[in-house]
């Protein structure tokens, strides 16, 4: 009676063994948004910068001045990227401006003064000066972008960059 005892008791322990460690399959898990704010790096301070691939928009890292960092993001987006980010295959779809964009902190967000109309800009072009203004250190941590058009007295388009660096409405009251 020992000998199927112990049989058993080997094919348990071998299904056991076989089985894993009891944990099951899961599927994807989102990570949540992309980093935003200013990042430290080996001590210096970065500015982050959308700019566009095949798969959407993508952040770029650059040095930044100390100080504010809004206006320079701006200037640095306007700029296109460099030849080494060319090279990996970035690209810009903001239009060539005869004016800067202009950037302000405001309380839960940025206001950005912008050379076109926003009907004239291609989305990836929008997606990446919304999200380019949000990443900016103070922005907050879901900051509304309030765009203001050239030539036009409205009220701005309240957007907001969303965890897949996709311009997309804001609620007003929300933020």
């Amino acid at each position: 009676m020992r000998q199927p005892r112990r049989r058993v008791a080997a094919i348990l322990v071998a299904a056991a063994t076989l089985a894993g460690c009891g944990i099951g399959d899961t599927d994807a898990r989102p990570a949540g948004p992309p980093a935003r704010g200013g990042l430290t790096e080996a001590g210096s301070r970065l500015l982050r910068v959308y700019f566009v691939t095949p798969q959407g928009t993508w952040p770029v890292s650059r040095p930044a001045p100390a100080g504010d960092r809004l206006q320079p993001a701006m200037d640095a987006l306007l700029a296109g990227p460099t030849a080494a980010e060319r090279a990996r295959g970035l690209v810009s779809q903001v239009p060539a401006a005869t004016r800067p964009i202009r950037a302000t902190m405001t309380r839960g967000g940025v206001e950005l003064r912008v050379p076109w109309l926003v009907s004239d800009l291609p989305p990836m072009a929008v997606s990446q000066v919304v999200c380019t203004a949000a990443a900016v250190p103070g922005a907050g941590s879901e900051p509304v972008v309030k765009v203001f058009e050239a030539g036009l007295a409205g009220p701005p388009w309240p957007v907001r960059c969303d965890e897949s660096g996709t311009a997309v409405p804001a609620q007003l009251g929300a933020s």
